[in-house]
């Protein structure tokens, strides 16, 4: 077969541009393995991210949306769904809800939820545990019941209720679609085409659309483009042609976050003339990892066709990104991040990173001089012994040698060399630069943080537990508000793990394996003095002994992450500027306080529903009896 590419003529130019053949579909292919290969781990978790948020691939988890086969008619719907298809029935307890028809909503959403729970499958074979029952509450619309409980117990007007229930539910999904989902789709493309390039590649680089302060820009355009692809929807034709009209335009928002969105769309279009089939045929090469997707429920496309199929399009707009510009298509001239599609000269990197290069041979003169103990614990513990003063000033050094050398990656074109983005330019040095995160942690500071972090858990806790029962329990095994595992875990991710602060991935999984250990050990200890269990995961996707599981442990993760990254550094800085014997004594208070809590729950162990009851409390049935119209039939 003869696989010469053919050529078609550009409009604009009236010159030949070449198509893909197989020869160079296979080409980008294998250029996106190697990527995929090179920068495995981040292009799992951003493909991970997207699938959540649902900006991308929401089939890339099929068990989000499996319906079961015997699904009750409802609303005119038939008695029951076919199994391949794939859908929401919590949408009609929604709109039951949002009409009025309150208790209809519920007795549709408490059969949908029996179903699910004995239907035998769940996500991946399981019915119970953070993932599932998300999936189990939002496929039977019994989180809305939820919430509707939840703000029952605050109003105790059932009108009032739904109006908030909606009000909240559309603020809700406004802020995720508008300044979430959108803009993370690219985000995600940006991130791709630097893996492409480059051989290190900065997990805060995720920000740039931050830095560059276009983020509602890059939004709009987003939008506006699947604004005009939905009137083209209602089109057989238009459905198909307009989606690869305007298959570019994030990767053109993503090159050029200030593009006016009309032109974004208008420029994908251009670039798109005669490329619509190639790219079809180009994405039907993926098909065959769809289908294993389906057959996996989905694990193989998060962990395989997600990340090879994005990392193989960021190839593919490369290619036709690089024939519009040497074919004069208008508007090219837009594209202008040239350093993020080819490396820079080494002459022009290292003329503008002369001043790095520079500071890293004179950092040496700025550094503490650290003996002894002192060193061992500010190096492998983050833990500071010295004066308030010097601490401050071996943050400032340490930090500076971390952002130094990450200039000196991007001087070596290891790193996409920020400073020569075009938007990055016009942003002040000082705004894009990250988070102190190396610090060193008085002893004195870290207790109050253990307090702090054990007081946010136990708030989270009884939160949560609001939300899924409409019931207010002080959560925990203690009788305080405080549960200690949060504090522990937060205090010894700062410590242990500190040496791995300056690799986000690695510190990534560092605090799921942590994290790990001390609940495990933590519940087995719990177990074997009081003979009771204050949690169980048995029924959870991925448990061990019922005492931890990976969806845990991937919430830990991304929390302790932010604790590293975010909200450490912060809290730490916020106490250095209290009086040290007010944070002395605020401690030491705390301390006894929390004593005295373990040993009269010695004598007196905190149990019942929602602590050691790890059955979930039925719904309050609170409605049917209320005079209200709205919740009578």
């Amino acid at each position: 077969m003869n696989t010469t590419p053919s050529t078609t003529p550009t409009p604009e130019t009236g010159e030949n541009t070449p198509l893909m053949g197989r020869k160079e579909r296979r080409a980008i292919k294998k250029s996106a393995l190697k990527t995929m290969k090179r920068h495995y781990g981040l292009l799992i978790l951003l493909a991970l991210i997207a699938i959540m948020l649902g900006s991308e691939f929401s089939g890339g988890a099929l068990f989000l949306h499996a319906t079961h086969t015997e699904l009750p008619g409802h609303a005119g719907q038939p008695e029951s769904f076919d199994t391949a298809r794939y859908s929401d029935p919590g949408s009609e307890v929604f709109r039951d809800i949002a009409m009025g028809n309150v208790i209809e909503g519920i007795e549709l959403s408490d059969e949908l939820q029996a179903l699910y729970e004995n239907s035998g499958g769940g996500a991946l074979g399981h019915t119970e545990g953070f993932l599932a029952s998300t999936i189990g509450t939002v496929t039977s619309g019994h989180l809305y019941v939820k919430v509707l409980q939840a703000i029952f117990t605050i109003t105790r007007s059932p009108t009032l209720s739904v109006v908030l229930f909606v009000i909240l539910a559309a603020l809700l999904y406004s802020f995720v679609f508008v300044l979430v989902r959108e803009p993370y789709t690219v985000i995600v493309r940006r991130m791709y085409q630097e893996c492409r390039l480059y051989e290190k590649v900065p997990f805060h680089h995720i920000l740039h659309v931050k830095h560059a302060r276009r983020w509602v820009r890059v939004s709009l355009t987003v939008i506006w483009a699947d604004f005009l692809y939905a009137l083209w929807f209602f089109t057989i034709a238009g459905a198909f042609i307009k989606r690869y009209s305007y298959y570019l335009v994030p990767y053109i928002a993503a090159e050029n976050p200030d593009i006016d969105p009309r032109e974004a769309v208008a420029l994908s279009r251009r670039m798109m003339d005669g490329h619509k089939m190639e790219c079809f045929k180009l994405e039907l090469t993926f098909l065959g990892w769809l289908a294993l997707g389906f057959a996996s429920f989905g694990v193989i496309n998060i962990f395989f066709y997600a990340p090879y199929k994005l990392s193989a399009m960021a190839e593919y707009y490369a290619r036709v990104r690089q024939q519009a510009i040497e074919a004069g298509i208008p508007g090219t001239e837009a594209l202008d991040d040239t350093f993020l599609f080819e490396k820079a000269e080494p002459r022009l990197l290292r003329e503008t990173y002369r001043d790095s290069a520079k500071e890293m041979e004179e950092l040496d003169k700025y550094e503490i001089e650290l003996t002894g103990v002192k060193r061992f614990f500010a190096e492998n513990m983050a833990l500071w012994m010295g004066t308030m003063e010097a601490k401050e000033r071996y943050q400032e050094v340490e930090n500076r040698k971390y952002r130094v050398r990450g200039d000196m990656e991007q001087a070596g074109g290891l790193a996409y060399p920020d400073r020569l983005n075009p938007r990055l330019r016009e942003v002040p040095l000082v705004e894009r630069i990250q988070t102190n995160f190396i610090r060193c942690y008085t002893l004195w500071n870290l207790g109050l943080m253990f307090f702090l972090f054990a007081m946010i858990g136990w708030l989270w806790e009884v939160i949560l537990f609001i939300i899924q029962t409409g019931e207010l329990v002080n959560r925990g095994s203690l009788h305080g508000p405080w549960i200690p595992i949060y504090g522990a875990g937060g205090a010894l991710i700062l410590i242990v793990l500190c040496r791995l602060r300056t690799k986000p991935l690695a510190e990534f999984f560092g605090i799921a394996t942590l994290c790990g250990f001390v609940e495990y050990l933590t519940s087995y200890i719990m177990e074997a003095t009081t003979g009771m269990r204050w949690w169980d995961y048995s029924n959870y996707f991925l448990n061990l002994d019922g005492r931890i599981c990976a969806e845990g442990l991937f919430a830990f993760a991304v929390l302790g992450s932010a604790l590293v990254y975010f909200l450490g550094p912060v809290l730490d800085t916020l106490l250095m500027r209290v009086n040290n014997r007010l944070v002395r004594t605020m401690t030491i208070c705390l301390a006894a306080a929390f004593i005295g809590d373990v040993i009269y729950t010695h004598f007196h162990p905190h149990t019942g529903k929602g602590i050691t009851d790890m059955g979930e409390a039925p719904d309050p049935e609170i409605f049917a009896s209320l005079p209200d119209p709205l919740y009578r039939k």
